[in-house]
């Protein structure tokens, strides 16, 4: 699972690895292993040779651009593997066929991509494209200790809904997935299936105030369960046991996802 610190690292490593150098080519493979033509619905062409002038991220979206014109924009979120492979590429038939992306970078960097609709994560956009899947999402997380609680405040303001889902809503927050979710509802000190209407003033201040900070302090310890703090949930997800009152973990159905949280701890 892809989510927003994993992802906002993987960019770094990509934009360390990968800047100023070119596209070699763009491949989407079927489960045999087999090259299926423009099935990215990018021809091959339209990248091929093309610089990486600048890589960014919105959200979950990591976008690249090409000869500081066009720009390949990605989605990395949701059921995805990602990873960076250096050095000449593998020998065919030595890997087994599996669906994948792939983007070669020179002759020895390539990005694979596995999961799920890999052709549909994929857009070239230029100064006429649509954008409109961009203004559908809400504030970057990672982005707000730069900008203040505000924005995040005023896009409460219009949810009804279960605390755990609101943060599960791109067009509340993009790129947060059910780990991040229930460590910042773990921090916050509220159940999952609290919704935004029963919150006081101090319950959403705090509710705000736990996104940020406990993406940043994810990224800080490289998304990496043993260096989090021991007061983090995600730490004792397998252990089942709350960091904070020793008490059982529980899991809980909202909105037909599964949620882990302290019945003791969060009211």
């Amino acid at each position: 699972m892809a989510e927003l610190p994993e992802i906002e690292l993987f960019r770094q490593k990509l934009q360390k690895a990968a800047m100023h150098r070119r596209v070699g080519f763009l491949h989407l493979r079927n489960a045999k292993g087999e090259t299926v033509p423009s099935g990215s619905g990018i021809a091959d062409d339209a990248v091929r040779g093309r610089e990486i002038t600048d890589i960014y991220r919105y959200g979950a979206q990591i976008f690249w651009e090409l000869d500081h014109r066009e720009i390949l924009a990605i989605q990395m979120g949701g059921e995805l593997a990602m990873e960076l492979e250096r050095g000449p590429a593998s020998k065919s038939g030595s890997q087994e066929p599996r669906a994948g992306l792939e983007i070669q970078v020179n002759a020895h960097l390539r990005l694979h991509m596995h999961g799920t609709q890999l052709g549909s994560r994929l857009r070239l956009l230029d100064e006429n494209s649509d954008v409109d899947f961009l203004t559908r999402l809400g504030p970057d997380p990672l982005m707000v200790p730069e900008t203040g609680l505000s924005s995040l405040r005023e896009a409460l303001s219009r949810r009804r809904s279960a605390l755990r889902n609101i943060l599960l809503d791109d067009s509340f927050v993009p790129g947060v997935g059910a780990v991040w979710a229930d460590e910042i509802l773990f921090q916050a000190r509220l159940r999952p299936d609290r919704t935004a209407t029963s919150l006081d003033g101090e319950g959403r201040e705090r509710f705000l105030a736990q996104i940020p900070a406990v993406l940043s302090r994810a990224l800080r310890s490289q998304a990496k369960i043993p260096l989090l703090p021991k007061t983090f949930l995600t730490r004792h997800r397998e252990d089942g046991h709350c960091p904070a009152c020793g008490g059982a973990l529980e899991h809980l159905a909202v909105g037909g996802k599964t949620a882990v949280f302290c019945p003791s701890c969060q009211l």
